[in-house]
Parts: C-alpha cells; structure tokens; sequence
C-alpha cells in the first residue's frame, strides 16, 4: 500500500521550497537593474599561480628602518601585479604596490613599497596589537607548511602597529590568539609608505627539506577608498583561501631554528570585597595572593612544537558578560584564556570545506578545563570559602604536521578542590567540591588534492578521581571519538561534507541516572516508549552523525543539511551540546552580488526550510526564513529577514513530562550601519516576534563607535529586550491524581521579563607597546510572573488557571514569600507550594588592564577588576531607580600585577 502521508509531506516540502525559491528569484530579478553590469576590464578567472623567489642575504641582512635603502633589496625581484578584489573583485588596482623577499639563517624578511598618489591621505593611527586599527594595512601571510589549508599572517600599519593571527582549514577564520615574536618597521614618506617585516623561522613551522616551497599572499589596504588588492587574485565567488596562493621559491638551507622559549610569570593579588563580615575567618574583607607560573615552548623539530603552562593565571582576560539564564539549559561561554585560545582551531570538529559542517557536534569546549567546582558547599548560619575555579595545575598541547598529517594532541590536570567551612559551633571542616580530573583531546588530519578533500580524527577524554561520596553525582569517565571528512569536486564548485561520532560515559548510578534525566534528553518522560529511565545503569552511549552537500561556489550557492543526536548521545564532560534525541533536515538557497552596481556594493539574499523531529517520530520544529542583507556604496550596511515557524511539538516545554504545543509564530529583524571608516559610526538593529496565542518578544540594540584620534577607540552598545511569555515554566510536581497529564502537574504562568544593558569598551594606545583598554557592562534585568497556571493535557497548550478555573485557589506569604496552590479548593488533592519566582538583578563588570611589551616578547600587565550587584525579590523596574541603586551596591576590586618575560635560545 502506497504511504500517502509520506508523499503528501515530501510534496509539502518540496512546493515550500519551490516558492521559496521562486520568490527569490523574483527580487533577484528586480534588483538586477540596480547593481548594474560586469566591468568590461574586470578579470574572470585566476589564471596561473604566481611565483616570487626569496634571495639569500648572503653578506648582510636588512635593516628594519622603512627606507628600503640595503643593497640586498636591490637584488631581489619585485612582485607588483596586483588584482582588486574590493570593492570591483577582479580589476587593476588605484595604486601600485611592490614587494621583495629576501632570507638569511634566522629569519626571512618582506619587504613592501606602497605607493600613493596622495601620500598625505595616508591613514596611520596607533592601537595595541590586533586591535583592527582603523587605517592602512599590509599583510603578509605565509602558507610554510604548505598544505594549502593554514596561513600564518602578520600585518602592520604605517604607525608600526602590528597585528598576527592564524588561519586554517582553508578559510580565512582568525585566530589572534597566536602571538609570535617578530619585528617591523613601517614610515610614511612622499610616495607613500614602507613597511619592512622580519619573521623568525623559529615562530614558522615548515618541513626539514633543503630546498623549500612555501605559499604565500600579499595584501593591502588603502583605507580613505576602502580598497582591498591581493598579489595572488582569486574570484570572490569561489570557495577556499590558502589553496590560492602563490608560491615563494628560492629557500635553501635553512638551518633547523632554535626555538625553545620560556616565560616565567610572577602575579600580585589584592582582594577588597566591600561589606564582608568582619567576623568571617575566610575573608574579612581584604585578600592578599602572590602566584608563580610558567609557559612553555619548544620546537620538537621544524614542524612540531610543544607548548606548555604550569599553573597559569589568566587575570588580565576580560570578564565574562552578565546574563539571566531561566532556560533549561547551561550558558555558552566565549573562550579568552590565551593558552586555550592559541590553536584551538586544531580541534574542531567537522571543520571542512572551509567551515565546520552544520549540526557538527563540539567535541571539546575549553571552558570545561578549570570551570567552576561541580559540588556546591553550603553551611546555613556559617561560613564557606569555596574557590570560583579549579586550579589548572598543568596543561601541555603538540600540534603541527609531520608525514602529511596534523597534530593536535592536549592534556590538561586539574586539582581536586575543597571548600572550607566554619559552622555555627566554631567548628571547621574541609568539603571536596571538586575532583581530581585529567583532560586529553587528540586530533589528526590528512588532506588530499592540494587541500580539495580532507579526513580527520578527534578524540576527548575525561577521567576524575572519585574518592569522595560527595562525587558520585559525575561521570567518573568520559569518551568522545568522531570522524569528519569534505571533499570539493567539480572545479570545487561543489562539496560534500559528513560527519559521525560516538559518546561513552561511565560512573555511580546516581551519576548516569542524572544524566539520563538531563535536560539533553529527559528520560523520564512518561508519554514516550522508545527510551527508558534504567536507574541502574552504570553508564550511557550514544551516536551523533551530520552531513551537508551542496554548491558553494559562485552567485547562486544551495544545499541540504542533515544531523542526528541519539537520545543517549553525551558530550558535556569535555564539550558542549544543549540537545539529544534529534533528527534535523533543512535546504538553503542564496543569490550573491559581489561586484558593484548602481545601488549596492554587495549584495546577497537567502532563504531556507528546516524541520526535526525525536527519536519517537514526532516533529519537534518546522519553520521558513527569507532574508537578505547588502552594503550600499557608501558603505552604509543593511541587514533584514523575517521567518515562520509552523505549529508543531515539544519535548522540552514541560521539563521530562509529556509533549507540549509549540505554537506558530513568526520574527522579523533590521539592522542598518553606517560607514565603519569614520571617525563616529552608528549602528542600529530591532526584532520583533509574536506566537499565535499572543505571546511577543521585542529588543532594541544600538552601537556607537567613536574614534576621536588615531590611538583611541571607544565602543558603546547598549540594548533594550522585553518579551511576553504566555506559557514559561515555573516548576512541577508528581501527582497521582494528575491523570490527565500523566501523572504530574506542570505548572506555568505568563512572565514579563525585561533586559537592559550596556557594554562599553575603550582602547587607548600610547604607543604600538604601550596600551590601556577598559572593559564594563552594568546590567539590569527583572522578571514579573502573572496568572500561575498548570497544563491542562499533553500535546497542547492548553491551561487550568489557578484561581480562575475549577475552583483553584492560589495564594502569596509575604513574609517567606511562598505560594500556595489548591487545585480543586476543599477537594483532597494535596496543595502546592512553591517559591515566589519574581526577581530583578543589576549588576556592573568591569576591568581596566595596562599591558606594556617592555621588551621583545615580555609583557607587564596592571590590572584593576570592579564587580557590583544586588537582588530583589521584586520585579518592578525603573532604569534609573535601579542604576541610581547599582551605585549603592556592595562593590569588589581586585588589583593584579603580572610580570612575563621572555627568553629563548
């Protein structure tokens, strides 16, 4: 018998994108008149690689003075035949640009002539390192390994600020987290300006063969035109990066690089938390701390390298932002801490083709490694000192390439943790809180075709040390494996991209019955029978696949993405993942405009269809997005999209109980930019959203960025959020006589919820060693919750009022501010009680950090962190009453010094 229901959803599907497709088509064709033709100058095609050769400085090297006046310049060939790539992609640039190579045994040096018609236009400006000073730039970057897939980049203003980073597989993804030693000389003189670039062979990693061949690029911008010009031209409508560039040929010789570098680190603390207890034995309101540690790294050969840290401090990163989290799930943390930072690209997952394939699991999140302890210590009416963070004791990565493979390897030993605690009776004792734990990531990659296909390997362990009840709510162990593989064909036009990985957790019952009722998965929930609740068990497995195939070359680009969770998939002891039980489908379409025409300089529009569903078979989300976004000639941006999301399930609503309804709703959003070149830019964006039974959500956010000189820069964001939640969980309650719902009351109710914040940030530059930032974030936020209610029946979103429907009653205590549910008034089902979920929340983060490079390599960094903040129980909210009392709230300053200096030989 024919499956009619499977047919009619596919031809569903199949109209829906259709249209979709159509509609788009459609702007596409109104817009064309008004992004004009194709310049008749413009190149179409890359042409051969271009090749430059590097001469040996066989008397004397340059020196780095910006005027190009040694003789070996001379000798060496000039490469000048530069190609636009902003903003008309493919025509000769407005200005000439000339660069030479020259080497010696230690390091090869660049030398770049750029030459302009209007020196006084020159833009310079001074920032600290990496900052994206607003000027002109040049850029080298270097393909050393020469495995088309990773460039290692070094820039430089005419001021002499310098800028480095990495990227990798193939893209142009910036990891400024990796900070070499490298020198530069930059001037600005009549023609234009110079700048001379020394980079040390031992801050490159390369292969030990005599006569070498690396990739290289060079690229510059002239800011006052915002023009963008590369040496090896490649389409902006074609995939890839680093498999573009040319070749530097010439290097012989070269002598394995000494490259062992130390930095040993010494940092004072001093603690002052206003309005401490006096009487608290732990902290009586000022803290005093002096720390030692070390970093290390070491050249194992030419392409292998070490790096090291013995218990690292990370007080000159910026603070995490504030935030109210009333989902179900943790809060996603951006990484800062340098050592993670650097080449944490090694071990993505599913980083193919250019990008990480969507639905791709993370395997590893280094924000696990040192996070705050997983036993929270109390002791009503004592005190409790219990650290913020696990101590890293040590941590140690090998990354580089060796027989066409790369490495990443990690390991990191964290310390077991213990809070003391003084009781009432004047008694102390010592609580574990955290257990001793060894982290160890693995990752290898092969890549064929000159970087066009790749396979990759990565691995994740955890293992703690239980030796204390009070741990045997964690996974005593965890393992991750995955293999993730791309291949481009087609004149890489087209790729194809999938993963698969496989989870294993092992631990006490409790520990694996916890994770089984987790918010990933649940369990529990009564109204499913393909997974089931074994508190028994003693340890947990689970699958995870994800592929996607489509064009991504050209103007028009589209695709199919897939993935699937099994609900037992587990990745949070050394990764991250909010959701199992999943099987998500989505196809994608985009037009692209990427050279100038009458109105825009670029423009793209795209659509897409998604749905999912559990395990079970029941549909879990269904939606449609149509958007588009473009850059007018005067580099003003716009941004704008609205999508729909179709009636469907949730298995998350009720927190392990039945299904609910997600209602249908839709959202739209704007956002428009002005030039970011100027001394004063604006941005500007608002979204609005609204379900079928009245529930909404709006915000506001605005940047301001002033540039009042070239060595400062100051950012300003402040946003506004409110939303109206008809249907937001409060709690629930098992009950037997809850039998339409299966066993339990699921209560909810409508919720205000309101958000303000501001998130300042200022750079101050003295000099290109010599910098000021400043962090701060005052943050408010509160929460009304009105018209308490429980779900009437599964798979809908229907509710009993309390107090309104079948004679509920419902009740506040102002004085322990409990409520009180009588569900059926005198009748004998038992009341409920639950806390008062009302709050408002302000807070202020700030710090303030000075870093000095005082020599080459070796930084002192003085650092001042201000925190804030207060509660009540009542959500009123006034701005100004509420910033008028974040002044009045009890206030911690932490002052740091830290002192790093750097040796190598």
């Amino acid at each position: 018998m024919r499956n009619t229901t499977a047919v009619s959803a596919r031809d569903r599907r199949a109209r829906a994108l259709k249209c979709h497709a159509l509609i788009l088509i459609a702007l596409c064709a109104e817009i064309q008149p008004a992004l004009g033709q194709d310049s008749a100058a413009r190149r179409t095609t890359s042409g051969p690689t271009p090749v430059t050769v590097a001469v040996r400085a066989e008397i004397e090297a340059p020196n780095l003075d910006g005027r190009l006046d040694d003789a070996v310049w001379r000798e060496a060939p000039t490469s000048s035949d530069f190609t636009q790539v902003l903003p008309d992609d493919g025509t000769p640039p407005s200005e000439r640009s000339e660069i030479r190579v020259v080497y010696d045994r230690e390091a090869l040096y660049v030398a770049a002539r750029l030459y302009d018609s209007e020196p006084n236009g020159v833009v310079g400006g001074l920032g600290r390192r990496d900052a994206g000073v607003p000027s002109d730039l040049f850029y080298l970057s270097i393909d050393s390994y020469h495995d088309h897939r990773t460039a290692f980049r070094f820039g430089v203003n005419p001021s002499g600020v310098r800028s480095d980073w990495i990227a990798t597989n193939d893209s142009d993804n910036e990891d400024y987290s990796w900070d070499p030693v490298w020198e530069v000389a930059a001037r600005i003189d009549s023609l234009g300006w110079v700048a001379e670039l020394r980079i040390p062979f031992s801050q490159l990693r390369f292969s030990s063969a005599a006569d070498l061949t690396w990739g290289i690029n060079f690229t510059r911008l002239i800011f006052s035109k915002n023009e963008w010009t590369v040496w090896s031209w490649w389409p902006n409508t074609e995939q890839g990066f680093t498999s573009h560039f040319g070749h530097l040929e010439g290097l012989r010789d070269i002598p394995p690089p000494r490259r062992l570098e130390v930095l040993p680190y010494n940092v004072a603390k001093a603690e002052y938390t206003e309005g401490a207890d006096p009487a608290n034995p732990f902290n009586d309101g000022s803290v005093y701390d002096i720390t030692s540690g070390m970093d290390l790294k070491y050249g194992v050969t030419s392409d292998l390298t070490i790096d090291a840290t013995l218990l690292p401090d990370f007080g000159q990163v910026e603070a995490d932002p504030a935030v109210v989290n009333l989902t179900e799930f943790e809060t996603f943390y951006e990484e800062r801490r340098p050592f993670f930072v650097e080449g944490a690209n090694l071990f993505e997952f599913g980083a193919g083709s250019g990008g990480e394939v969507f639905g791709a699991p993370q395997l590893f999140y280094s924000r696990r490694v040192g996070r705050a302890p997983s036993i929270t210590a109390d002791e009503p009416g004592g005190y409790v000192d219990s650290p913020t963070a696990t101590r890293i004791l040590g941590a140690a990565k090998l990354s580089g390439q060796t027989a066409g493979w790369s490495i990443g390897v990690l390991n990191a030993l964290t310390a077991r943790e213990f809070a003391d605690v003084q009781q009432l009776e004047g008694h102390t004792r010592r609580d574990p809180v955290e257990p001793l734990s060894n982290f160890g990531v693995l990752s290898l990659r092969k890549d064929f075709r000159g970087g066009g296909s790749g396979i990759g390997v990565l691995a994740t362990t955890v293992n703690r040390h239980l030796d204390a009840p009070a741990f045997d709510t964690l996974n005593a162990a965890a393992y991750t494996g995955g293999v993730d593989f791309f291949h481009r064909f087609a004149d890489n036009q087209f790729s194809v991209s999938w993963t698969i990985s496989a989870t294993h957790i092992s631990g006490d019952a409790t520990a694996i019955t916890l994770a089984q009722r987790s918010s990933a998965r649940y369990y529990q929930r009564p109204d499913q029978g393909y997974v089931s609740l074994d508190t028994s068990a003693t340890s947990m497995n689970g699958y995870a696949v994800s592929g996607q195939v489509g064009k991504v070359a050209g103007n028009w680009t589209y695709g199919m993405d897939v993935f699937a969770y099994s609900p037992g998939f587990e990745v949070n002891d050394a990764g991250y993942n909010t959701e199992a039980d999943r099987i998500f489908h989505g196809l994608w379409l985009s037009r692209r405009w990427l050279r100038p025409g009458k109105v825009f300089q670029q423009l793209t529009f795209n659509t897409s269809w998604s749905q999912s569903w559990n395990f079970g078979g029941e549909r879990m989300s269904r939606q449609a997005y149509l958007g588009g976004y473009g850059t007018f000639h005067n580099y003003w941006y716009v941004s704008l999209g609205g999508g729909y999301n179709f009636t469907s399930l949730n298995d998350r609503t009720t927190r392990g109980g039945p299904l609910a309804e997600s209602p249908s709703s839709w959202n739209a959003h704007v956002f428009l930019s002005t030039d970011g070149r100027k001394p004063v830019s604006i941005g500007a964006g608002f979204f609005y959203a609204r379900n079928r039974y009245g529930g909404w959500g709006d915000g506001t956010n605005l940047s301001l960025r002033l540039r009042p000189t070239g060595a400062v820069n100051i950012t300003l964001g402040p946003s506004y959020n409110r939303t109206h939640s008809i249907g937001f969980y409060v709690t629930q309650r098992e009950d037997p006589t809850a039998t339409a719902t299966l066993g339990g009351r699921y209560l909810f109710s409508e919720l205000d919820q309101k958000t303000v914040d501001v998130t300042l940030r200022a750079d101050v530059a003295v000099t290109p060693d010599l910098s000021v930032q400043l962090y701060a974030q005052p943050f408010l936020a509160s929460g009304d919750y009105i018209r308490f209610k429980e779900l009437e029946r599964p798979r809908a979103y229907d509710f009993i009022h309390y107090g309104e429907d079948g004679g509920s009653t419902i009740a506040l205590d102002q004085g322990s501010n409990v409520y009180t549910v009588d569900t059926d008034g005198t009748g004998p089902i038992e009341s409920i009680s639950f806390r008062n979920p009302d709050f408002r929340v302000r807070s202020l983060r700030s710090n303030l950090v000075v870093r000095w490079e005082y020599m080459r390599g070796s930084t002192l960094f003085l650092v001042w962190n201000h925190n804030r903040s207060g509660y009540s129980p009542n959500p009123s909210f006034d701005l100004f009453d509420e910033l008028d009392a974040l002044r009045g709230d009890n206030q911690q300053n932490t002052f740091v010094v830290k002192v790093a200096y750097w040796w190598s030989r």
